[in-house]
């Protein structure tokens, strides 16, 4: 028999080795399974934004002269910004908001400013989702990774189902546990698989764009990615001219847009350089049988069109890159497809926690259980689940920016923690089951201790109760499953990981 060139290892050195390898895959599902989470819930993050500030206006409509005076008074407000954003009303989304580069306010139908946009909490939630609270250079690829490693699973794990067809319908939910988790795993697997792989890729694609956009530029535009760019969404159309001059224009840009394209529902006016003699404005139809975000029109204070972003009918390549976000979070079709998107990503949530149930089920098979990292994942699962809504409801008073990010991170670690220590990964999942309960119970309570709740406005109102209902199930399930033996003691330290 031909020697190995590899060193022998004792059985001491290859368990540790084996050990180390199991937390690193831990580590990695518990990212993957925090950032799908958080993307599930982000879907509505419109919705959540406003139930945080659930007493500012409802705004049905607001004409072209609310529109120039509210572009006015931000401009005197933030008289150094370079932009001014303005967001009118939909059909879809009552809702008026307006901001600087410094600072967003809501606003009435008269323009009047109602309350700073503040929603610490959907903050705390976008960067969690967006860049997993790492520095956003870094961040954005990292979740981008995780995209394209969950795009490789989903293909993979299709082309290693040979009876994807036959058994597309089959779920054994009793007997073998890990048959039952398997066949979960599987039969979801398939019937979300092009939901899967539409939001993991174009995840993947929003995120590595940078990367890609860079080497791009190396290859085609001599390292110039402002001209790749320029390619892509077009350049400036104005040239740069700081002169001072009087902010004028945004009422006859949007008179004549509507001359120019009667059906193009303008939900975002850009003002850029206000002020200035290069000051343009830049506005946003809502395509709304298409994917791409919106097709962009740009006027002069004069109302003269500069220019069209042909976003809808341009190049492939260019339609494709303004239809990534509206793809990836659900946002066309409506309250009914964000909904489908929602039930989706639970799913997908339900994917992730089950592979890692079922490589645990494999292990104890064959005689190596690991009941503590059983437990810390069950933990984790859990617990990460159960931080949102204990970080909603701190968020109303007042804990925001990296006092939420901490909290979220130490208190998930927490309860991994104390799962791997004190409890069995079934106790665990149903003690922490009901504590997510509970927090979905308290936030809108807390919300009403605050004063922020208001039973007038519809869209907040809806988030309350789904947070009312989901808890008051949660708890239910909870209690009718809680036994006296979910608190065991401390693993022996001869047990194995």
């Amino acid at each position: 028999m031909a020697k190995s060139l590899w060193p022998k290892s004792s059985s001491e050195r290859v368990d540790s080795a084996l050990s180390a390898h199991s937390v690193m895959g831990l580590v990695i599902s518990a990212l993957l399974f925090v950032i799908c989470v958080s993307g599930t819930i982000a879907v509505f993050e419109d919705e959540l934004e406003w139930w945080e500030q659930a007493g500012t206006p409802t705004v049905q409509e607001v004409s072209p002269a609310v529109m120039q005076a509210t572009a006015a008074n931000i401009l005197k407000r933030d008289p150094e910004t370079s932009h001014i954003y303005l967001y009118p009303p939909r059909d879809n989304w009552p809702r008026f908001v307006a901001g600087g580069d410094n600072g967003m306010f809501v606003l009435d139908e008269t323009g009047e400013i109602a309350s700073t946009l503040e929603a610490p909490w959907n903050d705390f939630l976008i960067e969690l989702h967006y860049y997993l609270t790492l520095p956003h250079s870094l961040g954005i690829i990292i979740v981008a990774i995780f995209g394209v490693m969950l795009v490789s699973m989903a293909i993979s794990g299709l082309l290693a189902h040979p009876r994807i067809f036959r058994d597309a319908f089959r779920f054994r939910r009793t007997g073998q546990a890990r048959l039952a988790q398997a066949d979960l795993h599987n039969r979801l697997s398939v019937w979300t698989a092009p939901f899967l792989i539409a939001v993991a890729g174009t995840g993947a694609m929003i995120g590595l764009f940078g990367v890609v956009a860079f080497v791009f530029a190396q290859t085609n535009y001599g390292g110039d990615t402002k001209q790749l760019s320029e390619a892509i969404f077009g350049g400036e159309v104005i040239e740069a001219d700081a002169t001072p001059a009087p902010l004028t224009g945004v009422d006859t840009a949007l008179i004549h847009l509507d001359r120019d394209v009667p059906d193009a529902n303008a939900f975002i006016v850009i003002v850029h350089e206000p002020g200035t003699k290069s000051q343009h404005i830049e506005i946003y139809g809502d395509e709304t049988d298409r994917l791409i975000y919106g097709e962009t029109h740009t006027y002069s204070t004069e109302g003269e069109l500069l220019a069209t972003g042909h976003n809808s009918d341009g190049p492939v390549g260019q339609q494709i890159a303004m239809s990534m976000y509206r793809l990836h979070f659900g946002d066309f079709g409506g309250a009914l497809m964000k909904s489908i998107y929602f039930i989706l990503g639970i799913m997908l949530c339900i994917i992730i926690a089950s592979g890692l149930n079922i490589y645990f089920l494999k292990r104890r098979e064959k005689g190596r259980a690991a009941p503590r990292l059983e437990a810390m994942w069950s933990g984790w699962v859990w617990g990460s689940v159960a931080m949102f809504p204990i970080t909603l409801s701190v968020s109303l008073f007042g804990v925001s920016g990296a006092w939420l990010i901490a909290l979220y991170w130490l208190g998930s670690v927490a309860f991994a923690g104390a799962a791997t220590v004190w409890m069995s990964a079934a106790s665990a999942g149903r003690a922490f089951r009901m504590v997510f309960g509970v927090a979905l119970l308290l936030a809108p309570l807390m919300q009403l201790i605050e004063g922020d709740a208001s039973w007038s406005n519809a869209y907040a109102l809806v988030i309350s109760i789904g947070l009312l209902l989901t808890g008051a199930a949660f708890v239910a399930k909870a209690i009718s499953t809680l036994r006296p033996a979910d608190i065991r003691p401390v693993p022996s330290p001869e047990a194995r990981l």
